[in-house]
């Protein structure tokens, strides 16, 4: 069985086809969400590509726009050092009030604690999706599977990115609209047939076949921008008086 992450946004873009939540760039959308139906977790647990189906593969993969060090993502090493902090001390007041009751029946006591977040950035952004995009390709160059149709399944983590329009917010980004991210992507439409981009919000289903027309249409007075990122822990203790 695959890992939980890429089970999680499998069953994400699954729920979501056919939905508002879903913008398609395929001429035949029917076609795809049949794929996303079909394929199945590689047998092969720890090879690529992560799911198979009778033609071709699904490979998934996150990206941030945090920095990235040899551990990963900063983003995600912030989170889970936020979350250990958390169970510790859960875990210290848990054992804290065994010992110690609150003083006041029938008291509640509550405490919030934020996660401190790294720095997120458009550069960051590209540099993780072309970093982990390359990185993929080697491993599929390697792959002796079915690649009639290959898909790509990208997963952004962190704070929604904001689409500018003179200075002012517009929309949230959408890929179909970032004129840099599609050059680089159409040097690969003879390896990938497909890219499925989500945030966790929204999804896009982008045949690379169609880039040039994107790239026609995009907007051409719009930058991008990281949102803000918070993630706020709130403990409630309660000290009830036992009417029995």
């Amino acid at each position: 069985m695959r890992g939980e992450q890429e089970s999680r946004c499998l069953a994400w873009v699954r729920d979501y086809l056919y939905g508002s939540k879903t913008g398609f760039f395929w001429r035949d959308w029917r076609k795809v969400a049949a794929i996303f139906e079909r394929a199945k977790p590689n047998p092969e647990t720890s090879k690529f590509p992560d799911f198979v189906f009778e033609d071709g593969f699904i490979e998934h993969f996150q990206i941030t726009a945090s920095k990235e060090n040899k551990k990963g993502s900063c983003h995600k090493q912030a989170q889970a050092e936020f979350h250990r902090e958390m169970d510790c001390i859960q875990e210290n007041l848990r054992q804290e009030l065994e010992k110690s009751p609150l003083p006041i029946k029938n008291t509640i006591s509550t405490t919030s604690y934020k996660m401190i977040p790294p720095e997120y950035s458009y550069e960051k952004f590209q540099s993780s999706f072309r970093k982990n995009w390359e990185h993929h390709i080697h491993s599929l160059e390697k792959y002796t599977g079915a690649k009639n149709i290959g898909i790509f399944l990208v997963e952004y983590v962190g704070p929604l990115f904001k689409t500018m329009r003179g200075g002012k917010f517009a929309h949230f980004y959408q890929l179909q609209e970032d004129v840099a991210m599609l050059r680089f992507l159409d040097a690969y439409k003879d390896q990938v047939s497909y890219v499925v981009f989500t945030d966790g919000q929204y999804c896009e289903v982008i045949d690379l076949q169609q880039i040039p027309l994107l790239i026609k249409q995009a907007p051409k007075d719009i930058s991008f921008e990281a949102g803000r990122y918070s993630q706020e822990y709130l403990m409630i203790v309660t000290d009830i008086v036992d009417v029995n």
